[in-house]
């Protein structure tokens, strides 16, 4: 056989694959050092073999390798599964394994195209696959020629196993045991100055035979005259290198390969690629074709065929309706208008309105099947603040065909429904957790939080723009003097439409700060009773006051003389008490949170220590001196035993603080620190050696 008589038949072979992949033992892609071999095996039990299949992964490494040829190797490892002490060698190549000879070639070429593309890569004058190529792009593909014969040649091997045995890449070892496993290796015999010293394993046992799967996952899409297959190949990347896909048009009686070539993975050196893509043309619409995939691993053996897909082809609806226009009319009804070519009436059998609330969907079914000859349409139903609208032709047969998105927005002056179930719950941090139900209507948009420190006085919004969940937290200061704190929200469409505040919710703080105290203003001796006065506490969640009493020096717990609820009782007589003794009385004021204040503590005298008689101021005046930026405070008393005076002052309606402590004799007091406009009110009480007090005696006076 001459070269050139394989180099023609070939040509047209080399052009039909030349798009196809090379795959399991092509040249890897990355840049980094490789082993120059590749090397697989596969046990066969029908034919108590074991195959093996090598290849050369670099285009010089292949020109090297063919021409030096393959040493082939056994060892014996395991025998009835027991590991040897030494492995048995045995050289299955006792001269190199190398291509055969042109001549013996001729025979396989002629019934086998991928032993002639082997052929004409090994022993090929030419290697040209761009026959119509000119110029500069014929130039650069004849520098590429070792490349061509090099990928070329692993395609055609990996789909003629006969093929690769004869170009010294492959091998069948009958002569094995199913209780023994072997490890083949496989080495390059070429000299070491031009190969690096190179070799790969295969550990495998006859016993280890796995049919071949079939190919998963075979979907086809039918469109007019034409069908898309489409597998998996990620999954059986391990076990096939082409495939063949195969097509019936009698129903399934007999498949035949389509174009009779294999299909392959062009490149999939990432490993990304998981499907599998193959197109076909059908010679009619409307007949049933069957089709299936069946898998070709690299020794050329075939896996049993996948699951049969059928279908047809479909005339395609090739015009596509627009929407000229949409409104509402001022009765509130749809009016939609839209063009078609009336001569692909035919080929529909209607038109269908589908809505949605934003241009990229999902869109729902509006108005359905309306009439082939219809153009336009009148339909009443409730619409959202933004309409989009896309009218559909339906397809007798195949895809039907839409229209481009047309947006309708009603006019809406009605404002969202005003929020319901408003919920606030307080910890002890102050953090303010707010609740309320979600407004149900299409066009809502979020919502607005108000806060009120005080009721009755103005909302403040607590958010600048939309708050678009049903939770709100907020922070309060547990420091400020106010007690509880209001909120309420409103709801806003998307037209912005705000509805109406809801219920105020009131928030009550956690008390962190006492109640003011109650200061006791004067007490009264009589006998052995006592009356003591007191102002009680200004803040209005006091709930109670309670009156103690103890002895100087008392180290047991104070007596409780009484509680009272609320603000109102200012005074009590404690009633016979042992004579000769003092007494300390103080208040305790008590808040509805449990915090308490006491106000300072009064030392009286029993009875018979107190001078009664005499324990008053007679006369007391406050003189206004706005010369002298000033108020002169007087007072008189004719009281025996008198050890200090006590000298209160209030400001503006305040309650009376200790403000000044003089000598007995003191009988008036300057007050300098007065504002203009202001009231001024002024107590004087005297206290005795004996430690008793006097009633307190009051003016009030305007500066």
């Amino acid at each position: 056989m001459k070269n050139e008589t394989i180099q023609m038949k070939t040509l047209y072979i080399l052009t039909g694959v030349l798009l196809m992949p090379l795959l399991l033992l092509a040249q890897p892609s990355n840049k980094k050092k490789q082993p120059l071999l590749r090397f697989i095996g596969r046990a066969d039990s029908t034919q108590k073999a074991i195959y093996l299949r090598w290849a050369s992964a670099t285009p010089q490494s292949w020109k090297t390798n063919n021409k030096y040829g393959f040493i082939l190797e056994r060892y014996t490892v395991i025998r009835n599964k027991q590991m040897l002490s030494t492995p048995e060698k045995l050289v299955l190549s006792p001269s190199p394994l190398k291509p055969r000879p042109l001549e013996e070639w001729e025979t396989l070429a002629k019934k086998d195209n991928n032993a002639a593309v082997i052929a004409q890569a090994l022993y090929g004058t030419d290697f040209d696959v761009s026959i119509n190529e000119k110029g500069a792009a014929k130039i650069l593909a004849q520098s590429q020629e070792l490349e061509q014969r090099f990928s070329f040649s692993l395609y055609a091997a990996d789909n003629s196993f006969e093929g690769a045995v004869m170009a010294g890449w492959g091998f069948v070892d009958k002569n094995v045991k199913p209780d023994e496993k072997y490890l083949y290796r496989i080495k390059t015999a070429a000299p070491g100055n031009l190969s690096r010293p190179d070799s790969i394993s295969v550990f495998i046992s006859p016993s280890e035979y796995e049919p071949l799967p079939a190919v998963q996952e075979v979907i086809a899409r039918f469109g007019n005259k034409g069908v898309m297959l489409t597998w998996d190949i990620q999954m059986l990347s391990q076990y096939f290198s082409s495939y063949y896909v195969e097509k019936s048009a009698d129903g399934g009686a007999s498949f035949k390969k389509v174009n009779g070539l294999p299909v392959s993975n062009f490149d999939n050196s990432t490993g990304k690629q998981n499907r599998m893509f193959f197109m076909d043309s059908l010679q009619e619409n409307g007949k049933e074709y069957q089709y299936r995939v069946v898998g070709i691993n690299p020794f050329g053996q075939s896996g049993p065929p996948s699951l049969i897909v059928k279908g047809m082809g479909k005339e395609m609806l090739m015009t596509v309706p627009n929407i000229r226009n949409a409104y509402l009319d001022k009765k509130g009804i749809l009016q939609v208008n839209w063009v078609f070519d009336e001569k692909a009436n035919k080929a529909i059998r209607g038109f269908q309105l589908k809505r949605a609330d934003n241009i990229k969907g999902p869109y729902e079914i509006f108005s359905d099947t309306l009439p082939v000859t219809s153009r336009t349409a009148s339909i009443k139903k409730e619409l959202g603040a933004s309409n989009y609208f896309m009218i559909t032709a339906l397809a007798k047969e195949g895809e039907s065909s839409t229209s481009f998105p047309y947006l309708v927005q009603p006019e809406d002056s009605m404002p969202p429904a005003i929020p319901t179930g408003l919920k606030a719950i307080i910890d002890t941090n102050g953090v303010v957790t707010i609740s309320w139900n979600r407004n149900t209507e299409k066009d809502l948009m979020g919502y607005k939080v108000f806060r009120a420190q005080k009721k009755g006085e103005e909302l403040v919004p607590l958010v600048d723009s939309i708050w678009y969940g049903t939770t709100f937290r907020d922070t309060l200061s547990l420091k400020m003097l106010n007690k509880k704190s209001y909120y309420a929200v409103t709801a806003l469409d998307t037209r912005f439409n705000q509805s109406a505040q809801s219920t105020l919710v009131e928030v009550k703080k956690p008390e962190v700060i006492p109640p003011s105290p109650a200061v006791i203003s004067k007490f009264k001796v009589e006998g052995n009773s006592i009356t003591v006065q007191w102002i009680p506490s200004s803040d209005p969640d006091v709930v109670s006051h309670t009156l103690y009493r103890k002895a100087p020096g008392d180290t047991i717990a104070p007596t409780t003389v009484r509680i009272f609820r609320g603000r109102d009782t200012t005074s009590f007589t404690d009633k016979e008490l042992p004579g000769g003794k003092t007494y300390i009385y103080y208040v305790v004021a008590a808040s509805e949170g449990g915090l308490t204040t006491a106000s300072e503590e009064l030392t009286i005298a029993t009875a018979q220590q107190a001078n009664t008689a005499d324990a008053k101021i007679t006369r007391m005046y406050a003189y206004t001196q706005p010369e002298k930026r000033r108020i002169e405070i007087t007072w008189d008393h004719e009281m025996q035993n008198v050890a200090e005076l006590h000298v209160y002052r209030a400001e503006g309606g305040k309650q009376l603080v200790l403000w000044k402590v003089l000598p007995a004799g003191g009988k008036g007091i300057y007050d300098t620190n007065v504002q203009a406009n202001t009231a001024y009110q002024y107590g004087v009480m005297a206290v005795f050696t004996s430690g008793a007090f006097s009633s307190m005696k009051t003016v009030t006076t305007k500066y």
